[in-house]
């Protein structure tokens, strides 16, 4: 969420609109700073990265005190941070949605397994229904819900609703043949080794395990495979384990967080990319950074995923949660590198022409200027 907030303030800054972006209490204590070209607000008084009921009262005296002098014309709620806006007289709502309904309680179960699961589930579930009655009064009440999925358009079709996908900037994720080289051997990979990658928080309803699990199986079929995994979490540890103790002979690297700006070369390196999500996700852009990369996908039917990832033309998508079939699917293109190439050609072409922050950010404009698509 807060990096595609860092997103869409950069480019609509980048278009020479002024942005303000109002926050939570930074941990410092700082009320106000400049980052990304737009002015930062935080509110002392609230906790901090919490829709708190503090969050939207002091939201709500902080615009009405603020946006005359400002000259706020519109308000971008990300999620439902602007809830306390409503009922205020001033400039239209318009809201971000990258998960609605009771659907996102399938995320919530793969939190974790086991006892915790029995345990931490309940709880995750009562706090999304208390705050659906939010989320209804808060869509009616803006002039515009942007979904970031043809999945989630479909679900808000109530509402007055638009698409508007998460985007990226393709350009940042070129082949680059001299990274490629670089970044394998520092994993001391070859180069006719096959690179499965996952990009991800480590956590259980990203459901990496699954990933490393299809990958386990191929690799006693393709000794070239190997697996690298981008990313930090929870589950970190835990995965690491399962993987030394279920899948020895796996080449399994795990690179650990690493800055956006160095995961470009991740790519690079790849020859496809993994989604093995049980999450209902919104739009995953790492999906879309992958594409633009080169890279063919496989991934579950999750959120909306299909709508960045057309099946059997960029990627093969599968049953969530369905071991085989996503081991299956990865079968497909590791023993066939022309498979590869022609789906990550296709995927670099669509995410240009239907992803790309020239073709989304021009539409987001024209739906804040307009107030409908």
């Amino acid at each position: 969420m807060e990096e595609h907030c860092r997103s869409v303030a950069t480019e609509l800054v980048r278009l020479g609109h002024p942005v303000h972006v109002l926050t939570t209490a930074h941990p410092e204590g700082r009320l106000t700073e400049q980052a990304y070209g737009a002015t930062l607000h935080y509110l002392p008084t609230t906790p901090p990265g919490d829709y708190s009921g503090a969050w939207w009262r002091e939201s709500r005296r902080w615009a009405h005190e603020h946006f005359p002098r400002l000259g706020v014309g519109a308000v971008l709620s990300m999620s439902m941070a602007a809830y306390g806006l409503v009922g205020l007289a001033g400039p239209p709502l318009y809201t971000i949605i990258h998960g609605w309904g009771l659907n996102q309680l399938r995320s919530y179960w793969h939190d974790a397994h086991g006892w915790r699961r029995l345990a931490e589930f309940p709880r995750s579930a009562l706090g999304l229904v208390a705050a659906l009655p939010k989320a209804r009064r808060l869509a009616r009440a803006s002039a515009c819900v942007l979904a970031v999925s043809r999945e989630i358009e479909r679900q808000l079709d109530r509402y007055r609703v638009c698409f508007v996908p998460n985007w990226i900037d393709a350009s940042a994720f070129p082949a680059d043949a001299a990274e490629r080289a670089r970044v394998r051997a520092g994993l001391g990979l070859g180069a006719d080794d096959c690179v499965a990658l996952m990009v991800s928080t480590l956590s259980r309803q990203k459901g990496v395990h699954i990933g490393l699990r299809a990958c386990a199986v191929l690799a006693r079929e393709c000794p070239s495979l190997a697996a690298v995994v981008v990313g930090d979490g929870a589950a970190a540890a835990e995965l690491r384990a399962e993987t030394r103790r279920d899948a020895p002979h796996l080449r399994a690297h795990f690179a650990g967080a690493r800055p956006h700006a160095e995961v470009a070369a991740y790519y690079a390196a790849a020859d496809l990319f993994l989604l093995p999500t049980l999450r209902q996700e919104g739009m995953p852009t790492t999906v879309l950074e992958a594409m633009a990369a080169g890279l063919p996908v496989v991934g579950t039917r999750a959120g909306g995923t299909p709508t960045g990832v057309a099946d059997g033309t960029t990627g093969l998508l599968v049953t969530l949660g369905d071991v085989r079939a996503f081991t299956d699917a990865l079968r497909a293109l590791v023993t066939d590198p022309g498979l590869r190439r022609r789906m990550g050609q296709a995927g670099r072409a669509r995410v240009l022409s239907e992803f790309d922050r020239s073709v989304v950010v021009p539409r987001l404009v024209r739906v804040l200027g307009a107030g409908s698509c």
